[in-house]
């Protein structure tokens, strides 16, 4: 009886637990699919309209103003072809201002540069550009398929690993049903 059951259950090369992982494997796929098309879109978008909110706000509390180098562009480059100097600019009351930036490697004491300052008349960094909220909207978007593909495969590992263990214990269960029948046939 024990046999004509292992034989019923296994009419096919391919077990329950066989049939179990393919099943819940193409779900996740599925699921992958479905996430990747929208999820990494959406949220790159929303980054890129957070950082377009930025440049507005920055745009509005910032604006330009010529200075003068009060020195040589000197010291490491801060980035390409830049260097740190001393400027000085006058506001529009006719106060004077001094500070540090970033100018051309090639500025020259009195040369004229453009600079950022807020309300306060304080040095600050250009408003946030359109390319850069682009490529934070984009990076955002990369990151979130690579987590979301990352997440795929750990739980896809971490489902089959189950599975499988499942598949052992099952068929070491089946495997004391069926060594002492076949023990018996090989001794005699």
């Amino acid at each position: 009886m024990t046999t004509h059951r292992l034989s019923r259950r296994h009419d096919t090369m391919r077990g329950a637990y066989d049939l179990c992982q393919s099943r819940l494997c193409a779900c996740l796929l599925l699921l992958l699919v479905v996430t990747l098309a929208a999820v990494p879109f959406l949220l790159g978008r929303s980054a890129y309209a957070a950082e377009m909110r930025t440049a507005a706000e920055q745009s509005a509390a910032r604006h330009r103003v010529t200075a003068r180098s009060a020195a040589d562009a000197q010291g490491l480059s801060s980035g390409i072809d830049v260097r740190w100097a001393p400027v000085r600019w006058t506001d529009g009351r006719g106060v004077s201002h001094r500070g540090f930036t970033n100018v051309p490697s090639d500025t020259v004491k009195g040369g004229a540069v453009q600079v950022w300052v807020d309300r306060e008349e304080r040095l600050v960094k250009p408003p946030v550009s359109r390319q850069e909220a682009l490529t934070t909207g984009v990076f955002t978007g990369t990151m979130t398929a690579v987590a979301l593909l990352l997440a795929f495969l750990g739980t896809r590992a971490v489902l089959v690993a189950a599975i499988d263990r499942k598949r052992h214990e099952q068929w070491a269960d089946e495997w004391q049903v069926v060594e002492p029948l076949w023990s018996k046939r090989q001794h005699t």
